[in-house]
């Protein structure tokens, strides 16, 4: 592992500082470097450009094992770097499941190998002495989808989780409403090429009562809930309230800020996501992200092939690991969102919420993971350069100011001017 110096660098709140990095750690930060700092000849001039701690994603889809066809560790772990993250936590839904002791064990092994940035997972939620024999594998917390399953089950599912004190990550929809409007709506033929409908068949409503209902079943078990992707402000006046008295994060994604239903006109089914982005007479947008904990991409990518089919049977997900960045610098040249907003949202709330150690800060003793931003380039969103195997998004051709040019992972530059480069990665815990 190199030693590095970073100079010149400019913190969110506006001081020059350098950076002195040994063995993967911040050794040092001051704001003149003397000769008996510099012990390693590889010193990185910054320019003045901003730096943030590397981004944390703890809602990324990358497929493997199973799905690979979709994306993998390689590629997905590619666009977290190319992206300005440094850490990303996958969730269970691959196949196999990481619901078993065994699965789990074995989607580590594959990070390892593949992965370009630093990694966790969550675990899914089979039986109860499946997620114990999990919990001495540190998952980051145990995700349960709660679209897939009946009340009954739920809460049995709830308590296996209660027993472990880790989080639990939920996916927030009602199974009967659901599935009681998509059988509605789809027995007319009309909607299945309307992508719209899609929309309201998986209803705001769906979500507010699986919130509502997580929340009761929280404050029974004791419970720390981390909310996944909420898309409504229905629902975030719901857990307002409930933040009173109970240990609750909720997560934005980028898609759900920046986009209504009515990108369906332009874009089509492409743009299909679970929860769906909903119309304006409910959607959160960038004004509300101050009622958030952290941003999760929840970077889903399919085949172009599974996208485009019809509204009922086109695969629900999109890429979003680096678009999210440039999209939300955008935002702080337009005097709309700060810095030190980003940070809280996307590193220092993330490392807290999943208890990360070492990492969510620029910090003495901490690990060296920086995103270097230069806040002046412009561009548009380019699928061309995208990593991932998802070669689609709804944002494509948007325009950006600001964007990561460099990303260091644990004192090695894993993405420079977007060239990723390969480096040795670790399991966070």
């Amino acid at each position: 592992m190199s030693n590095m110096i970073l100079k010149n660098c400019k913190t969110t709140d506006n001081k020059i500082i350098n950076l002195i990095i040994e063995n993967g750690k911040i050794k040092k930060i001051t704001t003149e470097l003397l000769q008996s700092d510099k012990t390693t000849d590889n010193i990185i001039n910054i320019n003045e450009n901003y730096i943030i701690p590397g981004l944390i994603d703890p809602h990324v889809h990358l497929r493997d094992p199973g799905l690979t066809h979709k994306e993998d560790w390689t590629t997905g772990s590619q666009a977290a770097a190319h992206g300005g993250y440094t850490t990303i936590i996958d969730m269970p839904n691959t196949k196999p499941q990481t619901d078993t002791l065994q699965n789990f064990i074995e989607k580590k092994e594959i990070a390892k190998k593949k992965s370009y940035v630093d990694y966790a997972l969550h675990a899914g939620v089979k039986t109860g002495k499946d997620v114990m024999e999990i919990l001495n594998e540190k998952p980051a917390s145990y995700k349960i989808f709660m679209d897939l399953y009946e009340n009954n089950e739920l809460f049995e599912m709830f308590k296996y989780v209660s027993k472990t004190k880790k989080p639990l990550s939920l996916h927030c929809e009602d199974k009967t409403i659901v599935d009681y409007n998509i059988k509605t709506l789809s027995s007319n033929p009309e909607n299945d090429n309307k992508t719209i409908t899609y929309s309201y068949a998986r209803s705001a409503l769906a979500e507010l009562i699986s919130v509502n209902r997580a929340i009761e079943y929280a404050k029974k078990l004791n419970l720390q809930l981390h909310l996944c992707h909420i898309s409504t402000r229905q629902t975030l006046e719901l857990i307002h309230e409930a933040k009173t008295k109970l240990n609750i994060s909720i997560e934005a994604t980028p898609h759900h800020i920046f986009l209504d239903n009515s990108i369906y006109e332009s874009y089509g089914i492409k743009a299909k996501t679970n929860p769906p982005l909903r119309d304006k007479n409910y959607n959160i947008s960038l004004e509300y992200l101050n009622e958030f904990d952290s941003i999760g991409t929840d970077h889903a990518p399919h085949t172009l092939e599974e996208k485009q089919k019809n509204t009922w049977t086109s695969a629900a997900g999109i890429p979003g690991l680096e678009n999210t960045l440039p999209l939300l610098l955008t935002e702080v040249n337009n005097n709309r969102l700060s810095l030190n907003e980003i940070v809280r949202l996307t590193s220092y709330n993330p490392s807290k919420i999943f208890k990360i150690p070492d990492k969510g800060e620029i910090k003495v003793g901490y690990d060296a993971d920086i995103t270097v931003l230069d806040m002046k380039q412009e561009g548009k969103i380019d699928i061309d350069t995208f990593y991932t195997k998802g070669k689609y998004t709804p944002f494509e051709d948007r325009t950006f100011i600001g964007k990561n040019i460099m990303t260091i992972n644990r004192g090695n530059i894993v993405c420079e001017n977007d060239e990723v480069i390969k480096h040795e990665s670790n399991y966070v815990y």
